[in-house]
């Protein structure tokens, strides 16, 4: 039975697709049959026709390409690669969108010794991290103590596997800098990693730079709200033994803490 008000004949819509069943018909298939298609009143049979085949194959495939991405059903973050200034500055990861905040705190505690923090952040460009930098305030007391600064790919909203790390060294107050790393980590614009911050040998439990996500950010650990207690701002483990690639996130908990302010250039 035709559409309503319709004309029999299907130039495009029918003829193209008539082969294929529901199951085989893919969203390639809707696109190439309707580029092009003028938007007016003399294909409006054939528009009709496109969005009834559309609507059809998605109820019978259960896949909503086309449908819920094209119409900004997803998650889309637009961070600025502008450089204000022009000198390069690392960019301050944990200050970005949608979690971070620019306000700071100095002289607070993050990790202790073998235990590991992992906190999310949106990656502002797409290329290979050559440099990362921190603040320390008190200097932990020790010869070898450091921050060892994982980077992990994300998997579900949760870190997953484990790409690389910069050892900060944290045996003396200031600015810390480091351009080595342990393998290529290379990021993707627009798309979530994690960050693991595993205290490595401190006789001294050192302060940093942090970012205040606690009382002005975001939430980052995206898990339950424990009733009218604090929302938890990253997953952590004691007893971690560094950064490594993730098998069992059961072995984490979630806990409220700030990040240290690291500074990340591309």
């Amino acid at each position: 039975m035709p559409l309503p008000d319709a004309e029999k004949k299907s130039p495009r819509v029918y003829t193209n697709l008539q082969n294929l069943d529901l199951d085989n018909v893919t969203f390639a298939n809707i696109q190439a049959t309707g580029n092009p298609i003028n938007v007016e009143e003399a294909n409006e049979d054939e528009l009709r026709r496109l969005v009834l085949v559309n609507l059809a194959r998605l109820v019978t495939a259960g896949e909503w390409t086309g449908l819920l991405e094209a119409g900004g059903g997803e998650f889309n973050v637009e961070l600025s690669e502008y450089d204000w200034d022009g000198d390069t500055d690392a960019v301050r990861v944990f200050g970005l969108a949608p979690y971070g905040t620019i306000a700071r705190e100095l002289n607070t505690t993050v990790v202790q010794t073998d235990e590991i923090k992992l906190f999310p952040f949106i990656s502002p460009q797409t290329g290979t991290i050559s440099q990362v930098d921190l603040y320390v305030g008190t200097s932990d007391s020790g010869a070898t103590g450091a921050v060892n600064v994982g980077f992990y790919e994300d998997s579900g909203g949760l870190p997953k596997t484990f790409i690389g790390e910069f050892v900060m060294a944290t045996t003396s107050s200031g600015q810390v800098t480091q351009t080595s790393s342990s393998a290529t980590v290379e990021t993707v614009r627009g798309t979530q990693y994690w960050i693991g911050l595993y205290g490595d040998n401190f006789d001294d439990t050192p302060n940093f730079m942090n970012v205040d996500i606690l009382t002005s950010g975001c939430a980052t650990a995206c898990g339950q709200e424990y009733g009218s207690v604090a929302i938890p701002t990253t997953i952590f483990k004691a007893s971690a033994g560094g950064n490594a690639s993730i098998t069992d996130i059961t072995t984490f908990s979630p806990a409220s803490a700030n990040p240290i302010n690291i500074g990340v250039k591309w």
